[in-house]
């Protein structure tokens, strides 16, 4: 049987992410659109793939966790989903 094929979180991905408290229960979601430097618009949800987050995203699928700095708090994020925007 083939294994489903999975989207990779790349630059203009739109990503759901659910930040996950210290008990890895979700604390809340985030929608997080990745996009080049020029084209950041915090307040759209539209975040730069030179953040830390950006990077931390870039090559990932739903399901994975990621590690990462937002605000400059420490967070631990699962992926929930990916897909174009």
């Amino acid at each position: 049987m083939a294994r489903a094929k999975q989207v990779i979180a790349l630059v203009w991905s739109h990503v759901l992410l659910a930040e996950l408290d210290d008990d890895d229960t979700i604390a809340r979601y985030i929608d997080y659109t990745i996009v080049p430097d020029d084209h950041a618009d915090p307040a759209s949800g539209r975040y730069s793939e030179s953040l830390p987050t950006g990077k931390a995203l870039l090559g990932h699928v739903t399901g994975d966790y990621v590690e990462t700095t937002i605000d400059g708090a420490h967070m631990r994020l699962l992926i929930q989903g990916v897909g174009a925007r």
